[in-house]
């Protein structure tokens, strides 16, 4: 009978922890989204990490007769080039509906230097494709009515690209690192694993 109580009382505490355990994960999840990482991941990458590519580049650049550098790199914001040559902000709504890849230009300054002369150009150098609902997003900063004109769920939380009308995810993966050692321990044996 003892034993039948101590059961019953570890079984309950399982189911508490169990409880507390799906209770901390809502919470979270009222807070944050499961996208979250993504949005914040392409932010940083769009913000800091160009630009510190670009930085990069410069010292690895030759100083000869000619001197090229690369200085401040800017993303725009999504829009569409007509046939007409009219030029609009695209939503991503119409980018599905239209088979179009919803992305941004990439503005970057080039200096150039030749004998004392100094050139400088603002040059388109590409396209990046723009993740829904990130800083770069034309939807960012828009209230639920103005969501709904642009025929967007104000609850849809983004995270995916629009690649030819396509919806495109980043799924993350975990593996494990090729040429490393793994050793194991169980009961008497040890077991060395590499992949």
């Amino acid at each position: 009978m003892i034993e039948l109580n101590f059961i019953l009382t570890k079984m309950n505490i399982e189911q508490k922890q169990q409880k507390e355990e799906h209770n901390l994960v809502k919470k979270y999840l009222e807070e944050h989204s499961l996208v979250e990482s993504n949005i914040v991941s392409f932010n940083n990458f769009i913000n800091h990490r160009m630009q510190e590519i670009i930085d990069e580049l410069n010292e690895q650049m030759p100083k000869e007769e000619i001197e090229i550098r690369l200085g401040k790199i800017k993303v725009g914001k999504p829009h569409i080039v007509e046939a007409d040559g009219s030029s609009h902000l695209i939503t991503p709504a119409e980018a599905r509906i239209r088979g179009l890849t919803y992305s941004a230009p990439i503005h970057v300054e080039i200096t150039i230097k030749q004998q004392e002369q100094l050139e400088s150009h603002d040059v388109e150098i590409g396209k990046i494709p723009v993740i829904v609902k990130s800083e770069f997003c034309n939807l960012s900063g828009m209230n639920k009515e103005q969501l709904i004109e642009n025929y967007i769920d104000p609850l849809e939380p983004g995270g995916y690209f629009i690649i030819n009308g396509n919806e495109r995810v980043i799924v993350m993966t975990e593996d494990l690192a090729e040429n490393q050692p793994f050793i194991e321990k169980s009961k008497e044996k040890i077991m060395l694993r590499l992949f």
